[in-house]
């Protein structure tokens, strides 16, 4: 869930500047666009490192509206860069094509 606890923490932050009008609400939402398209880009042009998991429980998932979510138990994960001990009594993945990532084919 660490997408979901970075978002809440831009957004509670963001939303205390709009209600001490330190900003407008305009702003903050361009705020957090950004920060999601970089870190977007970052992710799919930067990331070397792969990331598996394993889970002793699917819990629930949902396609809907092309957004599939995902909730396990009890999920281990391995990174080939470095070692991930333990695991994740509960692990939610929400999973959507990014904009502008459809499949395009180019003639020459």
């Amino acid at each position: 869930m660490l997408v979901f606890k970075r978002r809440n923490n831009n957004d509670q932050t963001l939303d205390d500047m709009v209600t001490s009008e330190q900003i407008n609400r305009k702003l903050a939402e361009k705020v957090l666009s950004t920060f999601d398209s970089c870190i977007n880009n970052a992710l799919s042009t930067k990331a070397k490192n792969k990331t598996t998991f394993k889970a002793e429980k699917l819990r629930a998932y949902r396609f809907c509206d092309n957004v599939w979510t995902f909730v396990m138990d009890n999920a281990e994960f391995k990174d080939n860069i470095r070692s991930v001990e333990g695991k994740v009594e509960r692990v939610k993945f929400v999973a959507c094509e990014a904009s502008g990532s459809k499949n395009k084919t180019t003639h020459q």
